[in-house]
């Protein structure tokens, strides 16, 4: 399946992950839906299938992927392009990138937070391991849908 993914040429190489996790604004707790753009990402392990994604320690995505435990990995096409780069420097905290980016909220098979339906492959991942490598996080997650 991961192999499969990783070989197709009409995708974007920076992916889009997806994430539902509460967050705190300015004291109000809510739950947020939230995208960001990932440029170090790969396949981790076919079996048990993992895919694991590098993101920066002091963005506020890694904090939201620690507390929900899961992510939608969204492998976008490369007639999507710029709806990958527009992401690029946007804060999921202060705006709604779904309708920014004008894309479709798609409920999840097997984790909460949510896939994007435009995507043209999407991983479904339960985080398994987070390290440390500095100025970024490496979330290794165990693959748990679509179809595993």
């Amino acid at each position: 399946m991961i192999q499969n993914i990783i070989e197709r040429e009409d995708l974007f190489p920076k992916v889009l992950v997806s994430v539902r996790a509460p967050v705190n604004n300015f004291g109000k707790s809510s739950l947020k839906d939230a995208i960001s753009v990932i440029e170090w990402h790969m396949p981790a392990s076919t079996r048990p299938m993992k895919y694991a994604i590098s993101v920066r320690s002091d963005d506020n995505i890694k904090h939201m992927i620690s507390t929900a435990g899961n992510f939608v990995i969204n492998f976008m096409s490369h007639e999507h392009k710029s709806i990958v780069l527009s992401c690029e420097n946007q804060d999921s905290l202060f705006t709604d990138l779904f309708e920014f980016l004008g894309v479709t909220k798609s409920d999840a098979d097997m984790v909460e937070s949510p896939r994007i339906r435009e995507a043209k492959e999407f991983l479904e991942c339960e985080v398994d391991q987070e390290l440390d490598s500095g100025d970024h996080i490496i979330f290794i997650g165990k693959v748990v849908g679509p179809r595993v």
